[in-house]
């Protein structure tokens, strides 16, 4: 039983004559008479009584249309959804982002991404970059975002580096150091710290004090969560490193200061990362390119 095959069979009966239905469907006459008469066929049973008046559906040719007629209902819903999934409107997304990324940049590009197109799902992870390399090796998730550390090789990874973060240090208001807006080297040195706990950001951190002939200070706090570094940093005494942007309001407020000196881990690189000639579905390709965008 074929598509062509039930649309010719519902047009014959619309129309109650052959040569109108034949019309109505761009095929001559003869040759919807042989698509209906090989669908009796290969049913066995009679669909339309022929007469000098025209057709009608037999028992058998009303019992086939109400069939028919969920089905092509259904083809032309599986069309558009086909459409649809290719135009990027519908479809789901699984990606990954570093752990900073969770609270910062994401949510706000996800937002928009709903109200444009809401027919839209994600499953998102949220881990660090050793991880998410993994799992983008593993074909776990399609690609992934965020800072970018160091691979040894690329087993079929692509790393696409989008831009740079500048990075300042940061202290509470009622920090010694934040009257007097500045830090020597020494008070770095000598500070407890709370830090990114990335592979990439805990090397830079060690590299800029070692390279300067000084042990590395004593990090009091270790954690993906940057919220969590905010809210240790408003009501301790210890000093930090993130981007200005991931919390520009807590800055405008006046419950961080920026310290004015040397900065460990002054830039780390955000990027994507995804699987060398892999399947990227449209609705992957549309979320990459609103990262891109950034």
């Amino acid at each position: 039983m074929e598509i062509q095959q039930l649309k010719h069979l519902l047009a014959a009966v619309e129309s109650g004559n052959l040569l109108k239905a034949a019309d109505k469907c761009c095929i001559s006459q003869s040759g919807l008479s042989r698509s209906i008469k090989s669908l009796e066929n290969r049913l066995g049973v009679p669909l339309l009584i022929r007469g000098p008046k025209g057709v009608e559906p037999t028992i058998y040719g009303l019992s086939v249309m109400r069939r028919a007629n969920v089905i092509l209902n259904e083809v032309a819903k599986s069309v558009d959804e086909v459409k649809a999934i290719e135009q990027a409107r519908v479809g789901e997304v699984k990606f990954g982002i570093t752990q900073n990324y969770a609270g910062y940049v994401v949510p706000e590009l996800l937002a928009r991404l709903r109200r444009e197109r809401p027919g839209m799902r994600f499953t998102i992870v949220a881990d660090g970059f050793v991880e998410l390399l993994e799992m983008v090796k593993a074909e776990a998730i399609d690609f992934a975002f965020g800072l970018i550390g160091q691979i040894h090789r690329n087993d079929g990874i692509v790393i696409e580096p989008l831009h740079a973060h500048r990075s300042q240090v940061f202290c509470a208001r009622n920090h010694p150091l934040a009257e007097r807006g500045t830090a020597t080297l020494q008070d770095l040195h000598d500070a407890h710290w709370a830090m990114l706990n990335s592979e990439g950001v805990q090397r830079a951190f060690a590299i800029f004090f070692e390279s300067r002939s000084m042990s590395v200070p004593w990090q009091v706090l270790k954690t993906n969560s940057i919220e969590l570094i905010r809210h240790w940093l408003e009501d301790t005494d210890i000093l930090t490193v993130l981007p200005a942007a991931v919390i520009s309001e807590a800055v405008e407020q006046g419950r961080i200061v920026p310290l004015e000196c040397e900065t460990p881990v002054a830039q780390t690189r955000v990027g994507l990362f995804f699987r060398e000639g892999g399947l990227l579905t449209p609705q992957a390709e549309l979320l990459m390119e609103r990262f891109r965008a950034i």
